[in-house]
């Protein structure tokens, strides 16, 4: 009997109508917990993108300052280096340079030998070995070979062996010619750039001061028309 009066009086009508504000107010607390929780996730991701756009602002403005300074000379830049480090067989650009330097110096050059390709120091770097006979005046053999490192593609003297005569001067000579794979991936615009070194700077002014390889283009001619096709 005395708990049944407990029980009416933790339910009389005030109790009840009480209940119901807490009960409504312990909802909203734990639904504003949850709405703090996943506004404040929401605000630190978007602080994070805005952090992140910034930075790539910053990046694209760093590069955008750094192509100004050096677009002037990016084209000759490019050439130089494709003609010095090509990314195909050297040897036929040497070869070619070879008999253009030494028609310049009264020299006769034969005995061309065009070794195979073979890996160098670098993995994307590879070497040819071209081997050639010249002769004529001593003089002009000694410039003849002093001059062949200005010339592109980048080459090496590793053997050279001269012979004097009556009849004149001969040296034989093993040329080592170098190519390189070029990139094949730019880099993201996203990532930071560099401003290119004083060595790397005087390295590009060596490589556009050599003797780029010299090339002829063929003009396609068209057929004379026959008028009777079977003559």
């Amino acid at each position: 009997m005395a708990q049944s009066d407990l029980s009416k009086k933790l339910l009389s009508p005030n109790v009840k109508a009480f209940m119901g504000p807490v009960g409504l107010l312990l909802l909203l607390a734990i639904l504003s917990v949850f709405a703090f929780r996943f506004g404040f996730a929401k605000i630190s991701e978007q602080r994070q993108s805005v952090a992140t756009a910034r930075q790539n602002e910053s990046v694209l403005s760093q590069k955008e300052s750094i192509l100004k300074d050096v677009q002037s000379g990016v084209p000759s830049y490019v050439k130089a280096v494709a003609a010095a480090l090509p990314e195909k067989n050297p040897s036929l650009s040497m070869v070619s340079q070879l008999r253009i330097l030494s028609g310049e110096k009264g020299l006769s050059l034969g005995n061309i030998k065009v070794g195979s390709e073979i890996a160098a120091g670098g993995a994307s770097i590879s070497e040819v070995d071209v081997t050639f006979g010249i002769e004529g005046p001593a003089a002009e053999i000694v410039s003849f070979l002093a001059a062949v490192k200005d010339l592109a593609p980048v080459s090496t003297i590793e053997k050279a062996k001269i012979n004097r005569s009556s009849i004149g001067t001969r040296a034989d000579i093993t040329l080592r010619v170098y190519k390189s794979e070029f990139p094949q991936k730019l880099p993201s615009l996203t990532e930071p750039a560099r401003a290119l070194t004083d060595d790397e700077k005087t390295t590009l002014t060596k490589l556009s001061a050599l003797r780029l390889p010299i090339f002829s283009e063929l003009t396609p001619q068209g057929g004379a028309v026959r008028e009777n096709p079977f003559e």
